[in-house]
Order: C-alpha cells, then sequence, then structure tokens
C-alpha cells in the first residue's frame, strides 16, 4: 500500500497522531477505535496491528513509520511517529534555525557525554552552554539567555527532551527513538544499550561491579527479577541491588556546570558534525 492507498481511517489517524507524535499502545488503540467510528469502518482490537503496518507500508516512501517502544520511565508500552531518515539531525529537527538547531545538537551531547551515567543536566547548566556556541567554521553564534530559556521550553514542548520535577534536563522517548541512527552512528559505545531488550538506556539500573557493563531499564529489571529471591547480574551472576542508577530519579538535582567524559569517541563517529569530546570545567 502506498499512501495514495490510503483510506480515510489511515488519513484520519495520522491527522491526529502528526501533532502528538508520540502516544502510549492503549491511547493510539483508543485513536483508532474512534476514527474507525468516525469513518464507520469496522473496529477490532486485533487489527490494530496491521492497521499499523498498512500506514508504515504507505509511509516508507516519505521516510517516515511508527515504531513501537517502552517508556523509560514507566515502562508503558508506546507508539511514536517517527523520521526514518536520523543520520542528521537536521533532517529530523526542521522546525529549528541554524543557531537553535546548533543549541539543540550542543545540549544533546552534553546530555549523553554527562560524567558517570546521569544522561542529563541542569537547566542552569543549558542556560550557560548558550553562550558557547560555534558553527561548523568554529564562529561564534549568539543566543541570548532569554531566547535560550524559551528555546528550552520548545525544545519540551516539542517532546525532545524531558524536564525533571529539579528541573533536569534529559532524552525523551522522541529523540531516542527518532535519532537512535544518528545516536548510535555518532557516539558509538558511548550511548549504552540494556542488557535485556538491547534497546538504548538512559535510564535504569547498573550492575554494582565496576568491570561488568550490564545495565538494565527499571522496567526490564523488574521483570527479569520478578521471581528470584536474590537477584543476580544477568552478566557476571554477582548480587543485584537495583541502587546504581543510570540518570537521576526526578527529584535529584543536577550538577549546576555540565561535565562531560573524558572519553574519545571513534575518529570516524560524527565526523560529519565537526566536533571532538572535552570536558568543560
Amino acid at each position: 500500500m502506498t499512501s495514495s492507498g490510503f483510506k480515510d481511517t489511515h488519513r484520519l489517524f495520522l491527522q491526529v497522531v502528526i501533532s502528538r507524535r508520540l502516544m502510549t499502545e492503549d491511547a493510539a488503540q483508543d485513536l483508532y477505535s474512534q476514527v474507525c467510528l468516525a469513518t464507520q469502518e469496522q473496529y477490532s482490537e486485533d487489527n490494530f496491528a496491521d492497521f499499523i503496518g498498512q500506514l508504515n507500508e504507505g509511509l516508507n516512501s516519505v521516510e517516515f513509520e511508527f515504531r513501537r517502544s517502552q517508556d523509560e520511565t514507566n515502562g508503558d508500552p508506546i507508539i511514536a511517529l517517527t523520521n526514518t531518515n536520523g543520520q542528521k539531525i537536521a533532517q529530523v529537527a526542521t522546525s529549528y534555525s541554524p543557531t537553535e538547531l546548533e543549541y539543540f545538537k550542543h545540549l544533546l551531547d552534553a546530555i549523553v557525554m554527562a560524567e558517570d551515567d546521569a544522561y542529563c543536566i541542569s537547566s542552569t547548566a543549558a542556560l550557560n552552554e548558550s553562550g558557547k556556541l560555534k558553527n561548523k567554521e568554529n564562529k561564534a553564534l549568539t543566543l541570548s539567555k532569554k531566547d535560550a530559556d524559551a528555546l528550552l521550553d520548545r525544545y519540551v514542548t516539542d517532546k525532545w527532551f524531558i524536564k525533571s520535577k529539579a528541573g533536569a534536563l534529559s532524552l525523551s522517548m522522541r529523540s531516542l527513538l527518532e535519532l537512535q541512527t544518528y545516536l548510535k552512528e555518532t557516539y558509538g559505545e558511548q550511548m549504552q544499550e540494556c542488557t535485556l531488550c538491547m534497546e538504548i538506556i538512559t535510564k535504569g539500573q547498573r550492575c554494582a561491579t565496576s568491570a561488568c557493563a550490564s545495565r538494565l531499564h527499571h522496567h526490564c529489571a523488574r521483570t527479569y527479577f520478578q521471581n528470584m529471591n536474590n537477584p543476580a547480574c544477568p552478566t557476571c551472576n554477582n548480587p543485584w541491588n537495583g541502587k546504581l542508577l543510570i540518570g537521576l530519579s526526578d527529584n535529584t538535582t543536577a550538577p549546576s556546570s555540565v561535565s562531560r567524559r573524558r572519553v574519545r569517541r571513534d575518529p570516524q563517529a560524527g565526523a560529519d558534525e565537526g566536533e571532538g569530546d572535552e570536558e568543560d570545567e
């Protein structure tokens, strides 16, 4: 099926989803039932997977697709409309000016490279970073703190970042799904994966054994350990206490300044961005 073969049910569903971009599976199912009712199509919960498959088949030519995942914060099944051409941020976040896009990329780098698997930065640190922007020619870009503050709110509203109760900015599920290719190609091993589901992880738990690379989403850990009296790491088999976190809890304040890990990426990764690694003081 091509997009020209879409029925009113497909088109109406897309019109609503385009404005939301991401929703829970339950909300998507409910929307599907509503559009079936509005277009007088027969509704069946069992047909939903086929319906999404038809949409993806039609959207393939315009480099969009629906992707399924689980929310890192609560484990809820989610579905998102994503741009599949995620190699370059500029082809995804098309609604931003060059300076706004550079600021977004700068913050994205600060979040991904944050020390101690924090995967977040404080709002204060994000504002201070607005004075450090440079373009590909290494020329300074001007962005006032007032404009930067408004832009941070816009990134959150557009669902690229999540802002915690304590004011920390972290990657949203939209960023993780839509920028998945870019993140993996640019950051390589710095973009860690859950040992169980193999999806990118920025919020979860890590093994207490320093030499062990095991990282688990909270919902993956709950499922894996639910029948164990003495939880053990799935990789090294040492005791697992779940107290060492990836990312910060919702009420934990992030540092007021940005500090990047002293780790160099592969020279080829992110070469088109012209960026290197450094620690900000």
